[in-house]
């Protein structure tokens, strides 16, 4: 199996939840499980993981603060990250997307549905793109960070949050399609059904402001959703490249 030999550390205090992840992933990927954030944090800077599994309350420190940390730091930044909880609130589950979660689990789960996220989100992260420039912006998705590109190529970085981030990225390799609410709910939210549309147009409207005088080009389509498009005569003069 392609995702055999993948390692995934698990970040969790209860041994009755180590042993079910254990026995759900074992056969497919190799699991380290630690207690504790201190032992969590030594462990990543000594060795490389394809995958984060994190509990948010732990003896030593809180999970969302922890990730949002791992986010702050370049070697980490495109770690996939899956929060696995016994916090079920909607507020909980809406800020560990906001703080750089890709994915969040409620305790209990099943044990195949774990497997299937989990060997989902490493196919996925198996080829990732460095970075790449369109209209004018430059996605790095090493660094997590956008820049505005000028004329003379300077780069200056915008603020965005980790779905900000997303977003603009996602927008800007889909120059003039109309993508729905809730299609992108479904897209960067993982437990959409539970996070209200309106999410979306907040986000938007934070993202629209970051973007400066392009913000006007994220435009809103009635009883569509959203669209990135640059009108002809306008296009900048930055080309697009990948590495």
């Amino acid at each position: 199996m392609e995702t055999q030999n993948r390692r995934v550390l698990l970040v969790e205090d209860a041994r009755d939840i180590q042993l079910v992840v254990r026995n759900a992933l074992d056969p497919f990927c190799t699991l380290d499980t630690v207690s504790t954030i201190k032992a969590a944090d030594a462990v990543l800077h000594q060795e490389s993981y394809s995958l984060l599994l994190l509990d948010i309350t732990l003896p030593d420190g809180d999970g969302f603060e922890y990730c949002q940390k791992l986010r702050n730091q370049n070697k980490f930044s495109d770690l996939p990250i899956i929060f696995l909880t016994g916090k079920t609130e909607l507020e909980s589950k809406v800020y560990g997307f906001e703080v750089g979660a890709d994915d969040y689990i409620t305790k209990p789960f099943e044990p195949e549905e774990l497997k299937a996220r989990v060997l989902g989100k490493l196919r996925r992260s198996k080829s990732v793109e460095s970075s790449f420039m369109s209209k004018g912006f430059k996605i790095d998705y090493h660094l997590q960070k956008a820049f505005m590109v000028g004329d003379a190529g300077k780069e200056t970085a915008l603020p965005l949050t980790p779905i900000e981030f997303k977003l603009l990225g996602h927008f800007l390799k889909n120059e003039g399609k109309v993508f729905s609410r809730q299609e992108l709910l479904d897209l960067f939210w993982a437990d959409s059904a539970h996070v209200s549309k309106h999410t979306v147009d907040t986000h938007i409207s934070s993202l629209r402001k970051k973007m400066g005088e392009k913000g006007g080009h994220l435009r809103s389509i009635f009883k569509q959703g959203y669209s990135f498009s640059v009108p002809k005569g306008s296009e900048d003069h930055v080309a697009g490249f990948r590495i």
